[in-house]
């Protein structure tokens, strides 16, 4: 005889968020970081006079968020005071184990790294790059594996989570650079000769062709999740339907990807308007804008449709 077993979730457990607001704003702070670390990283390893100030600056406007990050992540906590039994009662089956060890090394590693770029010792600062970079990626490629293990939420569970957290990190650090490298060269700008001036006109234009790279490449995995979502059980339907036609569908549609996305990217299209700095200003802050929306509506929005 067959036997048929239903599981009958209580309506709390659809209606509740165990997920809030401050592990969006989490996620958002360390793709920052982690986007701003590598790309300083990169700046370093060019190797060029003109590349140390972008090193400088994106290694400690990186320093600061992850020193900001942690705060958001045991506030969120039932009990906070008890965050140190992260560290000490370590499963390594759990995300949120492997995730406290990458965030503390992560800090190590930023410090060390930093200190040796403001001290330009260079060789020192490409070394502790070096075994940042792996950390970094780790350190915020496991936000998106931690989402893509819950089975439950259909927005949540795919795989293609970790490299849209990744891509979209380097998004955001681009555009935080290149708002505080504008910030520096006006500052700076008077004590300098024509030439290097230019030559830091340069290093800006390359940041924006990453941007630019990166903002594609952003737009494809969206568009990915969104294949995937279409043609997926129907819970993943219903998401979709919250994010094309539903509560969701003003600030996915109009302002992460309309102003946060393709608007970016149609002022920066053309080699001429894309030096002009306040074009610059506009499309980094409205991408960031963009990327925080899209951290908000994947963390609060996935909790939207009913568990499966």
């Amino acid at each position: 005889m067959d036997l048929s077993v239903i599981y009958n979730l209580p309506e709390f457990a659809n209606s509740a968020m165990p997920i809030g607001w401050p592990i969006a704003v989490y996620f958002f702070l360390t793709g920052s970081m982690a986007g701003l670390y590598i790309t300083s990283v990169i700046a370093t390893l060019m190797k060029k006079e003109e590349w140390k100030p972008t090193a400088k600056i994106g290694a400690v406007s990186a320093l600061l968020l992850l020193m900001c990050a942690p705060v958001l992540l045991i506030l969120d906590l039932n009990q906070p005071f008890r965050f140190w039994h992260l560290f000490v009662y370590l499963n390594p089956s759990s995300p949120l184990t492997w995730g406290s060890i990458f965030l503390t090394l992560d800090a190590i590693v930023c410090v060390g790294y930093t200190y040796h770029v403001l001290q330009e010792n260079s060789k020192q600062a490409r070394a502790w790059g070096l075994i940042g970079l792996p950390v970094a990626i780790a350190g915020h490629g496991y936000t998106g594996f931690f989402l893509a293990l819950s089975k439950a939420r259909a927005f949540w569970n795919t795989a293609l989570n970790p490299a849209l957290f990744m891509v979209s990190a380097m998004v955001c650090g681009l555009a935080v650079l290149i708002i505080l490298s504008n910030i520096w060269l006006r500052r700076n700008a008077p004590a300098m000769s024509e030439a290097q001036v230019e030559k830091q006109r340069g290093v800006i234009g390359t940041l924006l062709r990453l941007f630019i790279i990166f903002i594609v490449a952003d737009l494809f995995l969206i568009g990915s999740d969104l294949t995937v979502l279409a043609s997926s059980d129907t819970e993943s339907y219903a998401m979709l339907q919250l994010l094309t036609t539903g509560e969701y569908a003003f600030w996915f549609l109009g302002i992460e990807l309309l102003l946060g996305a393709f608007l970016p990217l149609g002022l920066l299209a053309h080699p001429k308007t894309r030096m002009i700095p306040a074009v610059q200003y506009c499309s980094a802050a409205l991408v960031i804008i963009g990327i925080f929306v899209m951290r908000v509506i994947i963390v609060i929005g996935g909790q939207s449709v009913h568990l499966t």
